[in-house]
């Protein structure tokens, strides 16, 4: 069967089974900047992606935004249940009878092969981007109808919350086996409440309630996801009625904007922490590095006042991390653990004094655009750190393979604390033995033979107790180096028509289903 006869057999299949919709649901028109080119979860893991791929699909495992924004607790979705069988193998139980939007029924099977080393973890995957998801995979196998287990080469005690992430979602095997990688993401399937039925990655994706839909009736009739690049022209469209959602909000627009008649305007705190590395290598093209010498890392990190610069700039919006101590960690968070290098502007004088710094040019590479207000923000903190004698140069570069070309001093970056229960991603994955830090072409650091042993013992750690303690040996080695200096926790921006009651919680992820609107009827 080839994919066009394919598709028209799953549309009518679909629409005839598909009860008539309720005729007071909402058609949604939601306004955004981009559209990433597939809507294959994993492949077109994205920001742009993500706004759609929740509306779609359904992950295994489900954190609870809707009640804690937050989202630190989970709770069981296509997985009804999960247990550890083993320090290395983790059994998921399916629910029974879940739909897929052609009728086929969801099995283990469909997962085993979304969680497959063919599609995930092997040689050579269909999806390579899951690697990120998936370190320690050694098997992932259907036990029985409704069973899967997962076997690491490492205890992990927190592999359920890698079912958060996009490799969680659940594709139809049967259909991505009949029209391949490229094909399914271009009208992929799945099993959440709207089901596909138009894309054009230049031009919009649109979708209609699934109202066979396992989990309750989608409170919107359909979702229309819109490309529409300048902000001015979105607002200007949801105050004529003619978007419901708009993304994007410059951070600077928002206060302005809040006093609009039939506006809601919203400030969400994401999972995602602007930072620059420090690049501490030396390199054919940068042969002697003063970012070598930890007391001028040091001094450069002290000698900023990132509070100040970041309510300059955000208000009360967002808040100065301590290095991977992050709210959304649950009972990993130490709201009163302070940094080991504070704003000091003596200390760092001190610092800066038992360096070998001789005011030689430091050049930050920073991508033209890309961080809402980290442009202005940097500007700040070069003028701070002149005052302190420490020569700091911005360049802008219109793209990062621009800003990974080197010599630079400091590199614009953002590290995810994407959710995996604890901080196993933010500071092992994206810093240890795995990491683009240590091992791609634009690398910073050589991690210290410290760091590699508590690693080791961090990402080995079982019970709570040890996992914690080991976390926070870790983090202080972290500091000891200081490779680089986070800046704020990121913030998106959202308006939207004030008769609409959805709140997509502290996520840039939004997702228009029963839990994140409030019934249509009411």
């Amino acid at each position: 069967m080839t994919f066009r006869n394919l598709m028209a057999t799953t549309l009518l299949a679909s629409a005839m089974a598909m009860p008539a919709m309720a005729q007071d649901r909402p058609d949604l028109v939601i306004a955004v900047d981009n559209l990433w080119p597939t809507m294959d979860p994993v492949v077109g893991i994205s920001t742009t992606g993500a706004r759609v791929h929740s509306n779609v699909f359904d992950t295994l495992v489900r954190r609870n935004r809707w009640e804690d924004p937050d989202g630190t607790e989970l709770v069981p979705w296509l997985a009804e249940s999960w247990q550890q069988l083993s320090p290395y193998v983790w059994e998921f139980t399916l629910r029974e009878g879940v739909p897929f939007h052609d009728g086929h029924i969801m099995d283990a099977e469909d997962v085993a092969f979304s969680l497959s080393a063919e599609r995930l973890w092997g040689e050579e995957p269909m999806a390579p981007r899951g690697t990120r998801y998936t370190r320690g995979f050694v098997r992932v196998e259907a036990t029985g109808p409704l069973t899967i287990e997962v076997e690491t080469s490492f205890p992990d005690p927190n592999l359920p919350f890698r079912m958060v992430t996009p490799i969680g979602f659940v594709l139809p095997h049967h259909y991505y086996e009949e029209v391949g990688t490229e094909a399914f993401g271009q009208m992929p399937m799945g099993t959440g409440p709207y089901r596909m039925t138009s894309f054009d990655p230049s031009v919009a994706v649109e979708a209609v309630a699934f109202d066979d839909y396992w989990a309750g009736e989608p409170p919107a009739a359909s979702l229309r996801f819109e490309i529409v690049p300048e902000f001015s022209t979105r607002f200007a469209g949801l105050v004529a009625g003619e978007y419901d959602v708009v993304v994007s909000v410059p951070a600077d627009q928002v206060e302005s904007l809040e006093g609009t008649e039939g506006i809601t305007v919203m400030e969400k705190g994401i999972e995602n922490y602007p930072m620059f590395a420090f690049n501490m290598l030396e390199t054919e093209a940068l042969p002697d590095n003063p970012l070598t010498d930890v007391n001028l890392r040091r001094a450069i990190v002290a000698g900023v006042d990132r509070e100040a610069i970041a309510a300059a700039i955000w208000g009360d919006a967002t808040f100065v991390p301590t290095p991977f101590n992050f709210p959304e960690y649950g009972d990993y968070f130490d709201p009163d653990r302070e940094r080991a290098v504070p704003f000091d502007p003596e200390q760092a004088a001190a610092y800066l004094a038992e360096s070998d710094y001789d005011g030689e040019e430091l050049i930050w590479h920073i991508t033209r655009g890309f961080y809402p207000n980290y442009e202005i923000a940097a500007e700040f903190m070069v003028e701070q750190w002149a005052e302190l004698g420490i020569n700091v140069r911005i360049e802008l570069k219109d793209n990062f393979s621009l800003a990974y070309e080197r010599p630079f001093h400091f590199l614009n970056m953002s590290m995810s604390s994407e959710f995996s229960g604890d901080p196993y991603r933010p500071l092992w994955m994206d810093w240890g033995p795995q990491s683009s830090r240590f091992r791609a072409s634009h690398r910073t650091w050589d991690m210290t033979e410290d760091f590699v042993r508590l690693g080791e013992a961090f990402e080995q750690s079982q019970d709570f107790e040890t996992r914690y303690q080991a976390y926070l040996d870790l983090v202080e080695e972290w500091e000891r180096v200081t490779p680089g200096m986070y800046m704020w926790r990121n913030v998106v921006n959202y308006a939207i028509d004030e008769d609409l009651a959805w709140d997509p919680g502290n996520s840039a992820v939004t997702i228009f289903d029963h839990l994140y609107m409030t019934d249509h009827n009411e």
